[in-house]
């Protein structure tokens, strides 16, 4: 095909047990004029030869293989063989809903303001918490409105225009994981987003997957990318700094990496009573259950909150707290 419509861009790894039902089903696709670019990524099991014996049958299947460097090299080397117009991002061991490509691009056309769509995931063999939250997300105001919680379009249902992989330049080699640094770049390039509103991917858990065992998915890597682009946003103009709502070990651990990153920390607040001068880390601490005292009120106006607090509950308490008052309160949801 000299020129695809879509690329489906996949690098894999040692996907030999799921590769044949992948495969399938990206071929099985309603959607007949896309090409399929595949970068191995070095593969040590079966994978090179599940490949090959699918290009021989299929000429849509666009083969290439690299020593093992990584999924960031991999990404960015299939990048460069991609033809289409548009890029559709898939994993090994996952599968595509035979309408995908066509219900992704037929959304994409009627929405020329977005650059990215998604879709909803099916979890196999059962739907994570995460997987449940991104699927609650649908609309561009919902998607950014959270993106700094975590990642809110899962990667192998990413569906772009191909410009906006060129604007970005492709993948960043960073300390957190890719695909949500590729979102938060392409949300401070004010990006438009969208998900088409049904399972179009049903996505493998396993205990092998990379987001399981790799540091860069952790919860302390994703709290840097968080603040990383949070300065890059120009959250912090006009600001003296933040406040730190949760002083528990995730709030802890965002104080330590604005110190870092040379945030001002003007305090924590929680609801805890305690004395007068209490301190977190050496921070003004405030327990609130109610009102914010009149005297600290100035504080949370000359500042961003930055709510770091788990419980469902608890996170919403302290968002109807801050919205209940007459003066404007900025506020991030960081969980």
């Amino acid at each position: 095909m000299e020129n695809p419509e879509i690329s489906v861009l996949m690098p894999i790894y040692n996907d030999e047990k799921t590769l044949n039902d992948c495969i399938e089903s990206i071929l099985a696709q309603t959607f007949r004029n896309f090409e399929l670019v595949v970068l191995d990524d070095g593969s040590t099991d079966s994978s090179k030869t599940i490949l090959e014996n699918f290009a021989l049958k299929e000429k849509r299947i666009k083969l290439f293989r690299n020593p093992h460097q990584g999924i960031v090299e991999s990404l960015n080397a299939g990048l460069k063989h991609c033809r289409g117009r548009y890029i559709a991002r898939m994993d090994g061991d996952d599968l595509m809903h035979r309408q995908r490509l066509e219900k992704q691009l037929f959304f994409l056309n009627q929405h020329p303001e977005t650059a990215l769509v998604g879709s909803l995931v099916q979890g196999i063999p059962e739907m994570t918490n995460y997987q449940k939250w991104s699927n609650s997300l649908i609309s561009d105001k919902a998607i950014k409105d959270e993106i700094f919680v975590e990642s809110p379009i899962m990667h192998p249902t990413f569906f772009a225009r191909r410009a906006l992989f060129e604007v970005l330049k492709g993948y960043r080699q960073n300390p957190w994981a890719e695909d949500y640094d590729f979102l938060l770049r392409a949300y401070q390039h004010q990006a438009g987003f969208g998900k088409v509103p049904e399972f179009l991917v049903q996505k493998k858990d396993s205990p092998t997957r990379l987001s399981r065992i790799d540091w860069k998915y952790k919860r302390p890597a994703m709290f840097h990318a968080k603040l990383h682009y949070f300065l890059k946003c120009g959250f912090l103009e006009n600001k003296k700094g933040v406040i730190i709502a949760g002083t528990g070990p995730s709030g802890r651990k965002i104080a330590s990496l604005c110190k870092e990153l040379e945030i001002p920390v003007l305090g924590f607040i929680d609801n805890r009573p305690g004395p007068p001068q209490r301190t977190v880390m050496d921070i003004p601490a405030w327990g609130i259950e109610d009102e914010i005292p009149e005297e600290v009120l100035e504080i949370f106006q000359d500042s961003i909150v930055l709510l770091a607090i788990g419980s469902k509950k608890g996170r919403q308490q302290w968002i109807d707290l801050l919205q209940f008052h007459a003066v404007q309160i900025d506020y991030i949801r960081f969980l």
